[in-house]
């Protein structure tokens, strides 16, 4: 069953990893494929739908983050028009910006 307290965590949880990837779309040098918010919001939406289906399906203590990572760097190289080492560079600038956002900004207790 889903609770009112577990779409709202997701909602704004997705806003703040869209204005992360937006954030470090800008930073990154080169010209991307979707470097605007709506761009930003889909690479969010997917990478975290990426995230949730590895860690649902696949119970192994760190096999399954392995492999979404792998996926969601593939996902950022055909979303955004990079490589494979661009790729990599934009994901860790977002988990830097995530990391840094997730400093600032209260947990929700819902």
């Amino acid at each position: 069953m889903v609770s009112i307290g577990g779409v709202v965590g997701f909602v704004v949880g997705w806003l703040v990893s869209t204005f992360a990837v937006w954030l470090a779309l800008k930073i990154f040098p080169g010209r991307q494929k979707r470097e605007d918010f709506a761009g930003a919001a889909l690479t969010a939406l997917v990478g975290a739908l990426i995230y949730w289906v590895f860690h649902s399906l696949i119970r192994i203590p760190l096999l399954g983050g392995l492999i979404a990572f792998v996926v969601w760097l593939y996902a950022l190289r055909k979303l955004q028009g990079v490589g494979w080492l661009g790729a990599l560079g934009l994901a860790i600038l977002i988990w830097i910006i995530n990391t840094i956002l997730g400093l600032f900004l209260p947990h929700l207790k819902l």
